[in-house]
């Protein structure tokens, strides 16, 4: 029997199994993290502003600057503007702490694209591989395909690409139309964020919550067709892989899908998350599963708004107890060892 959202009975008493479930797991999870960072604190910062004045002009040359093997919080600070580069926070470079003046008012901005010649992992404006890395009042955006609207032929074209654990970005921005955010392995935390798009525009295999964030559909160059907000690369029934959306909205100008499974046990979670008209009504594809939709585990749990409407939806969406939905919308599924909470203020 499906879950009806809404002010009944049965809504209450899922409610109210997955505030008990989530306090019991914020009980048992242990806290705190012994490494040379745990604290947080940050005893190092970098300045960097492109008309001068700071100590370096560009994000990259100061993400150089950073030693190797560094096991304390460094902060680099970017001034407001938009700085046109690609910038890579490299495997051996952990404890970053990249920070704008705002996401609409410091941008890092490329317009790589994949073809023939080049793969998508080779596109990202911004790539992050390290672990222990986080950033915040920035956004990092893909300019190709017109990057937030514009025409063009529209190919995989990353805005930023995330790879490493224990990473955490808060009021950011990521701007793109295909494949805006590649959040590959890991586990991540997104609080706050706009994330804008029109195919598979977060998509990856990360262990990941999204908090609070904008998903907004973008205009689909060349394209008539409903667009994708996900598609999660969940690859066995022993992945911990899996996207969870709690608090969100979904909004935009095209018709999109929830999500599609990239991989064969797909894993997406929408809890309590507003959608607009923009969603539409079958709210997911199995994509190259059809078939085998019962290793997928698409959810939605109490969401409202038009797009929540789920009269239409594909009869193999997944319904889960309050308690196994607790697993997954606490933060515990992404920080049962408190990296976040070890994480600079």
């Amino acid at each position: 029997m499906k879950l009806r959202l809404g002010p009944s009975s049965v809504s209450v008493r899922m409610a109210l199994a997955v505030a008990l479930a989530v306090l019991a797991s914020m009980a048992a999870s242990p806290r705190g993290r012994c490494d040379a960072a745990a604290a947080g604190t940050v005893v190092r910062s970098i300045f960097v502003n492109q008309n001068g004045g700071a100590d370096f002009k560009t994000v990259q040359r100061a993400v150089d600057s950073v030693p190797f093997g560094n096991e304390h919080w460094i902060r680099v600070h970017v001034a407001a503007g938009v700085y046109n580069e690609k910038v890579v926070i490299p495997l051996n470079k952990s404890f970053i702490l990249l920070e704008g003046e705002g996401r609409q008012q410091t941008s890092i901005e490329w317009a790589d694209h994949a073809d023939q010649d080049t793969t998508t992992a080779a596109t990202p404006t911004f790539a992050a591989y390290s672990t222990d890395f986080m950033a915040r009042d920035i956004t990092f955006k893909n300019t190709y395909n017109g990057g937030g609207g514009g025409g063009g032929e529209m190919t995989p074209a990353v805005a930023a690409l995330v790879s490493g654990d224990r990473s955490s970005f808060h009021r950011c921005g990521f701007v793109g139309v295909q494949d805006t955010l590649s959040d590959m392995d890991g586990r991540h935390y997104y609080e706050g964020c706009y994330i804008e798009g029109a195919t598979d525009f977060i998509f990856g295999s990360g262990q990941s919550i999204f908090q609070g964030c904008e998903i907004w559909t973008a205009p689909a160059p060349a394209s008539s067709s409903p667009g994708f907000i996900t598609a999660q690369g969940r690859q066995s029934e022993a992945d911990t892989s899996g996207f969870v959306f709690e608090g969100c909205t979904v909004r935009g100008v095209t018709p999109a899908y929830l999500g599609r499974a990239w991989r064969g046990y797909a894993r997406v979670i929408f809890y309590r998350t507003d959608m607009s008209g923009v969603v539409v009504g079958p709210g997911w594809d199995a994509w190259s599963y059809k078939g085998k939709e019962d290793t997928l585990t698409m959810v939605e749990s109490g969401c409202t708004g038009q797009g929540s409407n789920r009269t239409g939806r594909v009869p193999w969406t997944k319904e889960l107890s309050g308690a196994e939905l607790a697993k997954f919308v606490d933060l515990s599924y992404i920080s049962a060892d408190g990296w976040l909470d070890a994480q600079p203020r």
